[in-house]
C-alpha cells in the first residue's frame, strides 16, 4: 500500500513529485524531514466488501469489480469532498460516513485495464488541500463463458472461447485437472474471446472449462469433451441406422479440410447435399439421418440427470460447411411421425429478424448446440420428460431421431436453390449446467 498527503506548505520541488503522478514519489518514510504528515489527513487501513447475499456480508478483500459497494475502513473521513477509482470521480453519500468508515459504490464508468498506470488500481481520497491513495485491485464485472467453437475437439487442436470480460486470460484449466498457462491468446480490447490449444489428457467424461483472467475465473458450461454422452460418431461409438432419406452421404473418412492450423475432421463422418448438387428452393427434405432412440432411455439417465431443465441439456453436434450457406437450416427432430414441426430444435445461422443474414463460415469443424427448450413441445419441462416421449416414440409412433436439412421457407423467408454441402459427426447429448464461480474460495 502506498500513501501520499499533499500539503500546502510542501516545497516546489515535492510539488513537482506529485505532478509526476504517485508512483513516482517514494514510500513515506523515504522522503525524509521535509514529510510532514497531517493528523486531520484521511487514512484507509481496509476496505470490506459489502454484500448481503454473502455468508459473510461484510468481507475484508484485497479486490473489488465495477458495480460494487465497499466499505472503506481508516480514519479521518469526516470532511473529505472527492473520491476517485481509478481516476474516475465517483458519487457517494456522505450519510453514510463516519470519521472511521465510509461506504461507497464502484461505478460501472470506473476503467479497469484501460485506465492509466499512473492511477490503475488506485482509490483517492481528497480532503481540502489534503489527498490520500490506496493500491487497491479494480476489476470489471465477472466474466462469463458462453460457447467454445468445437466441444469435442482433439488433443493440440486450437479453440475459441466465447464470452464477456475475457481479458488477459493467464490460465485455463480442462476437465481431468489439465493446466493450460502459455500460448493464450485473449482479446484484450473488448474482452469477447481466448483462444487456447487443447492439452493431452482431457477426461473422457467432460466437464467444464475454467479460465482465469484480468477479470478474474468464469467456468464454461459443463458439455466439454462430454464423451460419454455420445450416440453417433460412425467409428467406435454407433446408433443403428433405422431411416436415411434424400441426399446423404454413406461414411466418408477423408480428412477435412485441407487447410492447415484448423479443427480438422475425426474418423468418419457424413454428410447431406455430398456432392455439393443444387438443391432447388422449397425443398423441405434435402436430407435426413434418423438412428433408432432404443437407448435413450437405458443409457442416458445414468448420465445426465432426468431432472434438470429443459433449458440445461442439450443435443451437440459438430459440422463442417462447404460452400456458400445461402439457403437452409438444420433441424433435430427428437420424436419423428408427429409431423415436421413437432419435438425438434433448429438451428438457422442465414436467419435473423425475418431476413437472411451472411453466414461467417469459419472454414473448420464447429460445433452447434441444440438446446430442448429451443422446441416449444419441450419448454418449460423436464429432460424426463424428453426421455418420456422418446420411449413413446419408440413403442407408438416411428422409432427415429436425429439431423435433417431443409431448405424451404423460414420464419417467412422464402428459401433459394443452393448448393451447400454440411458435414456432421459426433452426435451426443450434454449438460448445459455451469458451475458458479466464486471469487471466494470459501464460498
Amino acid at each position: 500500500m502506498k500513501k501520499i498527503i499533499l500539503k500546502n506548505s510542501w516545497t516546489l520541488a515535492l510539488l513537482l513529485c506529485s505532478m509526476v503522478v504517485f508512483n513516482s514519489c517514494k514510500e513515506n518514510d523515504d522522503w525524509g524531514d521535509n514529510f510532514k504528515e497531517n493528523s486531520d489527513a484521511p487514512k484507509i487501513t481496509k476496505i470490506y466488501l459489502e454484500d448481503a447475499k454473502s455468508g459473510i456480508p461484510d468481507r475484508e478483500v484485497t479486490f473489488a469489480r465495477k458495480g460494487q459497494t465497499i466499505r472503506l475502513e481508516g480514519e479521518n473521513f469526516l470532511g473529505v469532498t472527492k473520491v476517485s477509482v481509478n481516476g474516475y470521480e465517483i458519487t457517494f453519500n456522505p450519510t453514510l460516513m463516519s470519521n472511521n468508515s465510509m461506504i461507497i459504490q464502484i461505478s460501472d464508468k470506473v476503467p479497469t485495464i484501460d485506465a492509466a498506470d499512473d492511477v490503475r488500481n488506485k482509490i483517492r481520497l481528497d480532503k481540502g488541500a489534503d489527498f490520500y491513495v490506496y493500491d487497491f485491485e479494480i476489476r470489471a464485472a465477472a466474466p462469463t463463458i458462453t460457447g467454445i467453437s468445437h466441444t469435442m475437439p482433439k488433443a493440440d487442436d486450437r479453440i475459441t472461447v466465447i464470452g464477456t470480460g475475457l481479458q488477459g486470460i493467464t490460465r485455463v484449466t480442462f476437465p481431468g485437472n489439465k493446466v493450460v498457462t502459455s500460448g493464450i491468446v485473449s482479446d484484450d480490447e473488448n474482452g469477447l474471446f481466448f483462444t487456447v490449444a487443447v492439452p493431452d489428457g482431457v477426461a473422457n467424461e467432460g466437464g467444464s472449462i475454467l479460465a482465469i483472467g484480468a477479470n478474474g475465473g468464469a467456468y464454461s458450461p459443463a458439455y466439454f469433451n462430454f464423451k460419454i454422452g455420445l450416440l453417433q460418431n460412425f467409428d467406435d461409438v454407433t446408433s443403428s441406422n433405422k431411416y436415411v432419406r434424400g441426399s446423404v452421404s454413406d461414411d466418408l473418412s477423408a480428412a477435412i479440410p485441407s487447410t492447415s492450423g484448423v479443427i480438422h475432421s475425426q474418423g468418419n463422418y457424413r454428410s447431406f447435399n455430398t456432392p455439393g448438387s443444387t438443391v432447388a428452393a422449397s425443398n423441405s427434405e434435402v436430407g435426413a439421418y434418423f438412428m433408432t432412440q432404443d437407448t435413450w432411455a437405458s443409457t442416458l439417465p445414468s448420465i445426465i440427470s432426468p431432472s434438470l431443465s429443459t433449458s440445461n441439456v442439450a443435443i451437440q453436434m459438430d459440422i463442417y460447411v462447404e460452400g456458400v450457406w445461402n439457403s437452409g437450416y438444420l433441424r433435430m427432430v427428437i420424436a419423428d411421425g408427429w409431423g415436421v414441426s413437432k419435438y425438434c430444435m433448429l438451428y438457422a445461422p442465414i436467419y435473423s429478424g425475418g431476413k437472411k443474414v451472411e453466414f461467417n463460415n469459419p472454414d473448420e469443424w464447429f460445433t452447434v448446440t441444440f438446446p430442448f427448450s429451443d422446441s416449444p413441445d419441450f419448454a418449460g419441462l423436464t429432460f424426463n420428460d424428453v426421455l418420456a416421449q422418446a420411449q413413446a416414440a419408440v413403442t407408438d409412433k416411428y422409432n427415429q431421431w436425429g439431423p435433417w436439412f431443409c431448405n424451404d421457407t423460414y420464419n417467412g423467408v422464402e428459401s433459394e436453390s443452393t448448393n451447400v454441402v454440411i458435414y456432421f459427426d459426433n452426435i451426443r447429448v450434454v449438460p448445459l449446467t455451469t458451475p458458479a464461480y466464486s471469487d471466494f474460495p470459501d464460498e
